[in-house]
């Protein structure tokens, strides 16, 4: 009982932090969560509705791969050019603009036949829908910056939950209706690049595609009406230098900063990007890779969200208690083992409901590592954001390999990319600890490297490789828990305060007339000899 009220009561206590914290912005706290839940579902149920067009419109396939890659490079171009769009407008603007445009597209999707037009509506909504994402997130963590991890990990746990609600409106095509869909797709452009499976899904014939997506766009009426009445003036700060400004600064991170060290944090910035890259390539080839499969259906595609969305609600939980580069360890050792699991087909269900849990923990833990972890300025959030949208570019050209005769080979590029992100965080950890030294002379990743690779013993390259490995256990995270405020004991106990005692006035003679007047200290045995042990220990070469 005592272990439980340990441990659940500074839990209450963050939570009970956090509704105070919300309770100031009650309405640009709803705003926000309701527009990246919103973006997220509109990502995936127009990725997913491609299987409509294939199936009930003359688009060939070639085109229509076509048309799917332009929605996906659109995403990361509007989340490339959203920083440039909001320093010259108003945020709220920029908001309430993107979901008008999505809520016209959605309005217009059920009468795009033709290939322009098509291409138009799906450009200017990937567009819309990148810049949204990217402006939505920098926002929040500007405005909710607070001192534990609760909101940014509850923040996108709402974004999985629009998931869910948008891959569960998809159900698996019988039979009859592949055949049908068969026949209709043209076969005239059957030799160029193909959107591989999509015959064996179908939104659910009970829902009225037309009418859904009119409610969809009905529903955003009164959020740009709320967007436009909110205010937005705590996200007009600087947002261009590196790090925060001492003001802004968390009290661990309240030391002299290098320009050695910025170059230092924009490599981190650079690398975080480059695994929430990664982490988006698996994420969004997964229905397709699942599909490919012969006993893939959309089910396992399900249990992959659902899954997604549970392992966020255990972030929320736990966030505290590990460091986000624990977290991001945890997930990549996780999207492993799913991934060793997704290859057999009898562990198939298993294996994406294992790579949708840890594979949910990566994008939270590399955006509160940025943001909290390294004390970093929102505006590297876009960066972030900008390199995880690059992931909707590089899909659909991986997205070929995933058919029926391939899928090992691209289950091969599923464990190539775990092994990159692995080899970037061993890098990320190796950058981190040179920060936190303080060293301008020399790369941080250059001292790493020097170490590991030159002529010396097997103990200094033990000693080099150590740091790192100790960052990912959970134990060894107290800088963060006493940015909590939960301090941790102080090795020295307590002893008595040393007794002062000044002599009684003397008369001045010339032997002190240059020098200051004499004081007698008194200071108890047991001081003395702690204070010694401790001196021994700093001459002791102690082992990192």
């Amino acid at each position: 009982m005592a272990i439980f009220d340990k441990t659940m009561k500074p839990l209450f206590n963050r939570i009970l932090e956090a509704k105070n914290f919300v309770a100031k912005l009650p309405g640009l706290f709803f705003v926000h969560l309701w527009i990246y839940a919103f973006v997220w579902f509109s990502i995936n149920i127009i990725g997913l509705s491609f299987s409509r067009i294939a199936c009930f419109s003359s688009i060939g396939p070639s085109k229509l791969f076509t048309i799917y890659f332009s929605f996906n490079a659109s995403i990361f171009i509007g989340a490339l050019i959203h920083s440039n769009i909001t320093r010259r407008f108003p945020i709220k603007y920029v908001l309430s603009t993107c979901i008008l445009l999505i809520s016209l597209c959605f309005c217009l999707l059920p009468h795009t036949v033709g290939m322009v037009l098509c291409t138009s509506v799906f450009v200017i909504m990937g567009a819309s829908l990148g810049a949204c994402l990217s402006a939505v997130t920098v926002s929040f963590t500007v405005i909710f910056r607070q001192t534990s991890y609760l909101l940014v990990q509850l923040f996108h746990l709402v974004g999985s939950i629009g998931t869910v609600n948008a891959v569960i409106l998809y159900q698996d095509a019988s039979s009859s209706h592949q055949d049908d869909c068969q026949l209709m797709i043209s076969p005239i452009l059957h030799g160029g690049p193909r959107i591989p499976s999509l015959e064996k899904f179908y939104l659910n014939p009970s829902i009225h595609q037309h009418y859904m997506y009119y409610a969809i766009a009905a529903l955003q009426i009164p959020i740009i009406v709320t967007i436009i009445r909110l205010d937005f003036t705590p996200l007009l700060r600087n947002w261009i230098s590196i790090r925060r400004t001492p003001a802004e600064a968390t009290p661990e991170n309240c030391q002299s900063l290098t320009q050695q060290s910025d170059v230092n944090a924009l490599k981190l910035v650079l690398l975080c990007s480059v695994v929430a890259c990664i982490v988006n390539i698996i994420h969004a080839l997964f229905p397709f890779l699942i599909l490919a499969q012969p006993n893939g259906t959309i089910l396992h595609f399900q249990f992959f969200a659902i899954s997604f969305m549970w392992g966020r609600l255990m972030a929320v939980f736990c966030s505290d208690y590990m460091a986000p580069y624990f977290l991001l360890g945890c997930s990549i050792f996780g999207c492993g083992v799913g991934c060793c699991m997704t290859s057999a087909e009898d562990l198939l269900p298993f294996g994406s409901v294992i790579l949708g849990f840890f594979l949910s923990l990566a994008l939270p833990a590399l955006v509160s590592y940025i943001n909290q972890g390294l004390s970093l300025k929102s505006s590297n959030t876009m960066l972030l954001m900008s390199g995880h949208c690059s992931g909707y570019v590089l899909s659909p050209l991986l997205l070929t390999l995933t058919s029926s005769s391939n899928s090992r080979l691209f289950i091969g590029l599923n464990f190539l990319a775990i092994i990159s992100m692995v080899v970037i965080l061993v890098s990320i950890l190796s950058i981190h600890a040179q920060i936190e030294r303080v060293q301008a002379s020399q790369s941080g990743l250059n001292l790493f490297v020097s170490r590991f690779l030159s002529g010396e013993s097997l103990l200094k390259r033990t000693r080099s490789i150590r740091p790192l490995i100790s960052r990912l256990r959970p134990n060894s995270y107290r800088r963060f828990a006493n940015r909590r405020g939960l301090r941790t004991p102080s090795p020295m106990p307590n002893s008595p305060s040393p007794r002062v005692r000044s002599p009684s006035p003397r008369p001045r003679t010339p032997s002190l007339t240059a020098r200051h007047a004499v004081t007698e200290v008194t200071v108890p045995i047991d001081v003395l000899n702690q204070i010694s042990q401790n001196d021994k220990k700093l001459l002791t070469p102690t082992r990192v």
